[in-house]
C-alpha cells in the first residue's frame, strides 16, 4: 500500500473509533522477584517490561496523558477523536511506588492512584510518606473507600462511613482535593451513586469497559490486563469498537457471577485476594 493509500485508510479508521477517552486501570505491576510468577498466577498483574513498553506505545500514538480532573474540566474543549488517555492505579499497592512511580516519572507522565486509606502503612501497601512524596510530584491519590468492600451491599450508614473516611483521611494526609471514588469490584448501585455525591466526590469509576464522556456521574475504566498483546493495547488506546465491544461483552458474562459470589461467600473472595493480589 502506498504513503497516501495508508494515510487515507488511517484517516478512514479514525472516523470509526468510539468517542470519549480511555481510562486504563492497572492492579499491580510486578516487582523484580515477582516477574515470572506473578503475570503467571494473577491476569491482573502487569509485567514492569510491559508497563515500560506501554507507556511507548501511548507515546507512539501522541497521546495526552490526563489526570481525571483534567478531563473533568477540559470536557467542554473541542478535543481530536481518541487524543489523550488517563492512567490509573487501585489498591495502594508496594508496587505503585516501587515500580510504577519510577517509570512514570522517568517518562514525566502523571497517574491516579486510588488507596483503600486502612491498609495505608500494612505490609505490601503504601505508607504515607510515600503517598506524600508521590503526590509532590504530581501523582493523583483519590479514593477506593476506606476498606476493600463491595460498597452496594452496606447499609446507608456503613456506606457514608467507608466514603466519608477515606476522602476525609486522603485530604487530610496528603493535603489535596479528594474527588473521585473507585467502587471496589467496580460494583456501583444509584445508592453509592447519590451518597458518593453527598459526601462530595464529582464522580464514581466503575469498571464498565467503555471509554469516558466527561463529565458523569460515573467514569468507565478499562482494565489493563498482564496477557494483553502490542495489538490488544493499541485497540484499547484507539478505541476500537470490535476490541470493546468484545472485551464489553467479557466483562458483562463475569460480572454476574462476580456479584453472588460476594454475596454468598464474601470472605472467600477476600481471602482469594490476598492470596493472589
Amino acid at each position: 500500500m502506498g504513503t497516501r493509500a495508508l494515510v487515507r485508510a488511517q484517516s478512514v479508521w479514525r472516523k470509526f473509533r468510539l468517542g470519549g477517552t480511555p481510562v486504563l486501570v492497572y492492579h499491580g505491576l510486578a516487582l523484580p522477584a515477582q516477574a515470572e510468577s506473578r503475570p503467571v498466577k494473577n491476569r491482573f498483574w502487569v509485567s514492569r517490561a510491559q508497563f515500560q513498553d506501554q507507556l511507548q506505545q501511548i507515546r507512539r500514538e501522541a497521546l495526552r496523558v490526563k489526570l481525571l480532573s483534567e478531563l473533568w474540566q477540559d470536557h467542554g474543549a473541542v478535543e481530536v477523536k481518541g487524543s489523550s488517555v488517563v492512567l490509573t492505579f487501585d489498591d495502594g499497592r508496594t508496587s505503585d511506588y516501587e515500580v510504577a512511580y519510577p517509570i512514570l516519572a522517568s517518562a514525566h507522565m502523571r497517574a491516579e492512584f486510588f488507596v483503600n486509606t486502612s491498609t495505608v502503612g500494612k505490609p505490601g501497601f503504601l505508607t504515607w510518606p510515600q503517598i506524600s512524596e508521590m503526590q509532590r510530584a504530581g501523582m493523583s491519590f483519590q479514593s477506593h473507600a476506606h476498606e476493600h468492600v463491595d460498597l452496594s451491599r452496606l447499609p446507608t450508614p456503613d456506606l457514608q462511613q467507608q466514603l466519608q473516611k477515606s476522602k476525609q483521611l486522603l485530604e487530610d494526609r496528603v493535603n489535596c482535593s479528594v474527588d473521585f471514588l473507585a467502587a471496589p469490584y467496580g460494583l456501583v448501585n444509584s445508592e453509592v451513586i447519590a451518597q458518593a455525591r453527598a459526601a462530595g466526590y464529582r464522580a464514581v469509576c466503575t469498571s464498565r469497559f467503555f471509554p469516558v464522556r466527561a463529565p458523569a456521574r460515573t467514569l468507565n475504566r478499562v482494565t489493563v490486563y498482564g496477557h494483553f498483546t502490542y495489538r490488544d493495547f493499541h485497540a484499547l488506546l484507539t478505541c476500537s469498537p470490535l476490541f470493546y465491544a468484545k472485551r464489553a461483552t467479557q466483562s458483562a458474562l463475569k460480572y454476574l457471577p462476580k456479584c453472588l459470589l460476594l454475596h454468598f461467600w464474601p470472605q472467600r473472595v477476600a481471602a482469594w485476594r490476598l492470596r493472589h493480589e
